[in-house]
């Protein structure tokens, strides 16, 4: 069941107040059409009744797609140097709904769940994006490494991030967008889905790395350096 949760929002364009539908979870399964949406950037999106402004709502919510072996905690952006404590609580959760303590029926249904922890609604677009193309999410973060350590000339800002935003249905070239802090699009990249095949054609070379990645549910290279 995907569940929303009636509250009212201050519109930040105008001050004023009005009621928004609230999302607290996503069950894919059964709503496709929110996992679109979310695909399309329009989720969780409204127009203010009075000034017409546009707004967006963060995500904190849970995210099942059984179907596709998903099911993920999302968090805003500016909660990441919370991880270690999110992730925490998030695989709490998923314990609690598909671990040790659950039904045979959860138990098993939770063996075929990958679960992840993302920071913002770019972060669980990505990891959609990543399953339609057949991509391995941890090999997509060690690619992000090599881009981003020959990107630094000059310098990125401070907590900049690059975000998976399209893969090419011909040639399956990468298209990644670099953000800052506050979400807000830097530039934007396209790169050979070969070189992609050149951290996963070495795993041994990769495996300390790898390790670290999947430490836990939240696979992000933020990981190696936010929250420390």
């Amino acid at each position: 069941m995907s569940l929303f949760n009636p509250t009212d929002l201050n519109c930040p364009s105008c001050d004023r107040s009005f009621s928004f539908e609230l999302c607290a979870s996503v069950n894919a399964d059964r709503r496709p059409d929110l996992r679109q949406a979310i695909l399309d950037e329009t989720f969780q999106r409204a127009t203010c009744p009075h000034c017409q402004g546009t707004v967006r709502m963060e995500p904190r919510l849970s995210y099942l797609d059984v179907g596709r072996g998903q099911w993920m905690a999302a968090f805003p952006r500016n909660k990441v140097d919370d991880w270690k404590a999110l992730e925490a609580s998030a695989l709490d959760s998923f314990n609690r709904a598909f671990g040790a303590g659950a039904s045979a029926a959860e138990r098993e249904l939770g063996d075929a769940l990958k679960a992840r922890v993302v920071f913002s609604w770019e972060a669980l677009r990505e990891k959609l994006l990543a399953f339609d193309a057949g991509l391995d999410d941890v090999a997509l973060e060690e690619l992000k490494l090599l881009l981003l350590r020959d990107m630094q000339e000059p310098p990125l800002p401070l907590g900049a991030e690059l975000r998976l935003t399209g893969v090419a249905s011909d040639t399956g070239d990468l298209d990644f967008t670099v953000l800052d802090r506050q979400g807000q699009s830097l530039e934007s990249l396209t790169v050979p889905r070969d070189l992609l095949a050149e951290v996963t054609g070495d795993p041994e070379g990769w495996a300390e790395l790898t390790r670290s990645l999947q430490a836990g549910p939240f696979v992000d290279v933020q990981r190696l350096s936010r929250g420390q």
